[in-house]
């Protein structure tokens, strides 16, 4: 997600969200049959002030293949589409924005609990009038067994802000509490490079691994055929 201010007044400011996503076009939440479909009152935003509100979602591509859809946040009450959707707060503060399902592919250490994705949005004080970051990764990163790997996650700032890098916390990616850990040996640099020794040598020394981890290794019985 990502945000800009659009009118100020002097007592309320009015910012834009937007958001692209990727879908299974076919899951029965989404239901999704072609180009351009819109999905009207689809998802609801919580601003952070106590209100929420229901908004439109459109596809915006598909890979008849594999089912898989690129989709946009907007509006179409007026039945002309507009893409992100605007909100206005009426004091200065820190708000926390986010939206969340229960829907979602499989992802180890959930716990079973609904996804979540959030943003700070910021209004006055130091960062008055700042647009957020934005950033745009793949849904799945192919990790190649018995390997070095590393990604680099990438973002661009309009105001020219130094970024940094951090994991997330578990709060922050699932409705629910409690520690999130890392698997054995991924690090995150500040400047936003993954990197993740996945070498047999070094996850489980003496282990058959063969694509699947064993039961008794670093990365636990729960994790079978998932790195």
């Amino acid at each position: 997600m990502s945000w800009e201010p659009i009118s100020d007044n002097g007592t309320h400011v009015t910012i834009r969200l937007k958001t692209e996503n990727g879908w299974t076009a076919n899951h029965s939440s989404f239901r999704f049959t072609s180009v351009g479909t819109i999905k009207n009152n689809f998802i609801k935003i919580y601003w952070g002030d106590g209100s929420n509100t229901y908004v439109d979602i459109k596809i915006l591509s598909r890979d008849e293949g594999t089912n898989d859809t690129i989709s946009e946040m907007g509006d179409y009450t007026s039945s002309t589409w507009t893409s992100g959707v605007t909100h206005t707060y009426s004091s200065d503060g820190d708000y926390v924005v986010y939206w969340t399902d229960g829907s979602r592919e499989r992802v180890e250490n959930s716990n079973g609990g609904a996804w979540r994705n959030e943003t700070k949005v910021n209004i006055g004080g130091p960062y008055d009038n700042n647009t957020s970051p934005v950033s745009a990764v793949p849904p799945v990163v192919q990790v190649q067994d018995n390997k070095t790997f590393t990604y680099q996650v990438s973002a661009t700032d309009a105001n020219s802000d130094n970024l940094t890098y951090r994991w997330g916390t578990k709060a922050e990616f699932f409705n629910g509490s409690g520690s999130f850990v890392m698997p054995t040996g991924m690090t995150l640099s500040s400047s936003g490079l993954v990197s993740w020794d996945v070498r047999d040598s070094v996850l489980c020394s003496g282990c058959s691994q063969n694509d699947v981890n064993d039961v008794d290794g670093p990365m636990g019985s729960s994790d079978h055929g998932r790195r």
